[in-house]
């Protein structure tokens, strides 16, 4: 296929030379083409083809972040707990997940925080962003526990530290052990049914990741 002097499709001439060139579309490229138009493959060159991959090559993003976003939202479902032996649990411990988050309180808070200790009160904006970190935290430890292959996360702990002096930094550090839990029947419905989704979505997310490394290596 390499040796072809025209396209196969559009017959412009296939040439590499210092005033212009024109190369058959990779292989891998003209797959990509055909998978998210559900047409058939076709053999072509840049000059008739290249409009065609941007536009297939944007869909296709955007598809993989309607995956990832999807996924993201399935994991708040995953098992988080911070017992270490949950009762009637079979399972297989997989390792051990960690989440970090660092954010800053600003001098308003501060302030603010300093007023309602006075009073003898909680300061709301000191919650609120530690609340965001335990979020975060959360997030990151489900989304490890889904990339090692598990289900849930046990043996939860939580520590809180303020950092950097005067600049008044927050740090919320997270850490469980992941395990696959393997009688999923000791779960809400809801979550069952989150876990089976994630799978399914995961394990297409992988496959295309798989499948067109080269692209999004390229990409990235």
């Amino acid at each position: 296929m390499n040796n072809l002097t025209f396209c196969p499709n559009c017959g412009a001439k296939i040439k590499d030379g210092v005033f212009g060139s024109n190369s058959l579309m990779s292989d891998i490229k003209s797959e990509l083409i055909a998978e998210v138009n559900n047409t058939p493959k076709i053999t072509g060159c840049g000059k008739c083809l290249y409009d065609t991959y941007e536009q297939a090559f944007i869909k296709f993003m955007e598809n993989r972040k309607n995956l990832q976003d999807e996924i993201l939202e399935q994991i708040k479902n995953i098992p988080v707990i911070t017992m270490h032996c949950p009762f009637n649990w079979d399972y297989k411990i997989l390792g051990l997940a960690t989440g970090q988050s660092t954010t800053g309180t600003g001098l308003f808070t501060e302030v603010g925080a300093s007023w309602t200790d006075f009073f003898g009160m909680q300061s709301q904006a000191y919650n609120k962003k530690i609340a965001g970190g335990e979020e975060l935290c959360l997030q990151q430890i489900r989304s490890k526990a889904i990339r090692m292959g598990g289900n849930a996360v046990i043996a939860v702990d939580i520590d809180y530290s303020e950092m950097g002096g005067e600049k008044g930094m927050i740090m919320v550090c997270m850490s469980g052990t992941v395990i696959k839990l393997n009688n999923l029947e000791v779960l809400e419905q809801h979550k069952i049914d989150s876990l089976k989704t994630i799978s399914l979505l995961t394990n297409k997310l992988q496959i295309s990741n798989n499948k067109y490394a080269e692209i999004l290596e390229k990409f990235n």
